[in-house]
């Protein structure tokens, strides 16, 4: 998967879950996209956000097993949470490589916060390491650098506290642990959790 500056793309958790829920009654894809658009069922004003949307939500959902898109559907807002991250983490590279290599190696150090200088060293790496992430404007990075951090905020994996952006451990229960584990889907979990 080749990186991408994928700023428009927000963490959507109960459109994600909405878009689950159709998915597993056995409406398709395609209903669920006239769906979105004639009936607004994510009451979105704007058509081409509402086409984005599903577009972006149904993509993430093919990314999960379906015994965890039940899950997404059924478990508690933390799970959800957690599920919708990964979903994210799945389908874009450099957002995966960011919750790996800044939010899980700030947690493999005992540290508790994501500062300023982690995220730009991050991106100053990529940069140096991509010719497609070299090739993007300044602003597209910042734009990103704030998208993911909005991202982590809505998963309850941060939350800033006087000016700090404090990193919250997520609580997983076996059962999700379990299924991720047996879905070879591990690296995302220790992403987040900072375990190996």
């Amino acid at each position: 998967m080749e990186y991408s500056a994928r700023t428009s793309r927000l963490f959507w958790l109960s459109e994600t879950r909405k878009t689950a829920e159709l998915l597993l009654t056995g409406i398709s894809k395609t209903e669920i996209k006239e769906l979105a658009i004639k009936e607004n069922i994510y009451q979105i004003r704007a058509e081409d956000r509402i086409r984005r949307i599903v577009a972006v939500t149904l993509n993430r959902l093919g990314s999960l097993p379906e015994i965890l898109v039940k899950q997404l559907v059924g478990s508690d807002i933390g799970t959800a949470k957690l599920l919708v991250l990964i979903t994210i983490m799945k389908t874009d590279r450099l957002f995966f490589e960011f919750v790996h290599e800044v939010h899980r190696q700030a947690l493999l150090l005992g540290e508790n916060t994501i500062t300023d200088r982690a995220v730009n060293a991050f991106f100053d790496s990529k940069v140096a390491q991509s010719e497609v992430v070299a090739k993007w404007t300044e602003s597209a990075i910042k734009k990103l650098k704030q998208t993911y951090i909005k991202i982590l905020h809505e998963a309850g994996m941060l939350t800033s506290v006087k000016g700090e952006r404090k990193i919250i451990t997520p609580v997983v229960d076996y059962k999700t642990r379990q299924t991720l584990i047996e879905h070879h889907l591990q690296v995302y979990l220790n992403a987040l959790t900072g375990e190996d």
